[in-house]
């Protein structure tokens, strides 16, 4: 059977010249990807998830992209707004946009709140009734929406910015969102 594949490797050879039969086909391990392919790729699933959410945002492309960067660089809202130029709960909703959630988002002493919200309470009544300022309840809301779409594609989008920025350390933190969203399922079941 070699003798035969020889033979017409051979013969391939001799009409067409090519040297090499293949082509590499994917980039070999340990190959560090360019920071304009990364951000590419990451400009890739921001349209992929625009589409398929329908979400508009005042942020330009690049703006979204360094938002994924800086959200996975550890950097906080006030510190990306800054670097943009523009409003911290702009950052805030382009995140929820892009279904990045921080542990910060929904600190435990708003679980009051949080739990009235998913009761289907309306904004205004759990606001007044807590003595907190809409914008916080509304926040809230915000966040509880953003995460209800992200858990129907099961945290796809934010599992795929963080293979594509090799973000290890988002991976802890995409399982602790899921377990809490498991408690909180629980908990709203009982």
């Amino acid at each position: 059977m070699t003798d035969r594949i020889d033979h017409l490797r051979d013969i391939y050879s001799r009409l067409g010249g090519a040297p090499s039969f293949t082509e590499a086909q994917q980039t070999p391990r340990g190959t560090v990807r360019a920071d304009a392919d990364v951000d590419r790729d990451v400009l890739a699933v921001i349209d992929e998830l625009r589409e398929r959410s329908g979400f508009r945002t005042t942020l330009s492309d690049a703006d979204l992209v360094s938002v994924v960067r800086g959200f996975y660089a550890g950097r906080s809202d006030t510190a990306l707004a800054a670097a943009l130029g523009v409003s911290t709960a702009t950052v805030f909703r382009a995140r929820m946009n892009l279904h990045l959630f921080a542990p910060t988002d929904a600190p435990p002493e708003l679980d009051p709140l949080i739990r009235r919200l998913r009761a289907s309470a309306p904004v205004d009544a759990v606001a007044a009734d807590a003595d907190v300022p809409r914008a916080v309840v509304e926040r809230l809301a915000r966040l509880l929406t953003a995460r209800e779409a992200a858990r129907r594609v099961n945290y796809r989008y934010a599992t795929e910015f963080a293979d594509l920025l090799d973000a290890g350390a988002a991976d802890h933190e995409l399982d602790q969102q899921v377990w809490g969203d498991r408690r909180a399922l629980v908990d709203a079941h009982d």
